[in-house]
């Protein structure tokens, strides 16, 4: 992290479709742990129970939206309105891209791919107590094959123009079977990827 909190953090972000997030942070002490189990975010401290919020503005559903639209699964759902971008807004090395909207709450996002159809880039709303709302960049790199699918173990972050984190990936765990929609509604449930690495080829 270069903004906010900076030094280095170690956590562990879990997806699944349409919209199930948890967002897991390792302390010195008890893990902080944010799910959202596509109705609900929920705060844990440990296994303590701190908050709940079914409001739709909560920050992390944000984060859940922004995930999903990165995996893509979720520009196939009715309403998602998706258009060719135009050449001038792509970044360099990309050679196609798409302009995302949502109807639901207006959200709009920029997804950019080089000639291999990677997705490289990605643009769109996060909101991230304590710095607020913005639009955050996340460029990516480093593909490999994981499993069956080419995934990047490295993104870099910028958040309303300024750098904003550089995430490594240590271990991945696509399509894991113990992950289920129960597995965001309590961090007991979730599945710990960190055991099992799964090393793939540059």
């Amino acid at each position: 992290m270069y903004t906010g909190f900076p030094g280095t953090w170690r956590w562990q972000a879990t997806f699944l479709v349409p919209d199930r997030y948890a967002w897991t942070i390792f302390t010195t002490r008890e893990a902080d742990h944010y799910l959202f189990d596509g109705e609900t975010v929920r705060a844990f401290v440990g296994r303590a129970e701190v908050s709940a919020d079914t409001d739709a503005a909560a920050p992390l559903r944000t984060h859940a939206r922004f995930t999903a639209v990165v995996n893509l699964d979720v520009l196939l759902q009715p309403g998602v309105q998706v258009v060719p971008a135009a050449a001038d807004r792509l970044p360099a090395g990309a050679v196609a891209g798409l302009d995302v909207g949502f109807p639901d709450d207006g959200s709009r996002y920029l997804l950019a791919f080089d000639a291999h159809d990677l997705l490289v880039h990605a643009e769109g709303p996060l909101a991230l107590p304590p710095l607020g709302r913005g639009r955050v960049t996340a460029t990516f790199s480093d593909f490999r094959r994981t499993g069956r699918w080419v995934l990047p173990w490295a993104t870099d972050y910028v958040f309303d123009g300024e750098p904003l984190a550089s995430e490594r990936t240590l271990a991945t765990c696509p399509d894991d079977p113990r992950l289920t929609p129960e597995s965001f509604l309590s961090p007991d449930a979730l599945p710990d990827c960190a055991q099992r690495p799964i090393m793939g080829q540059p």
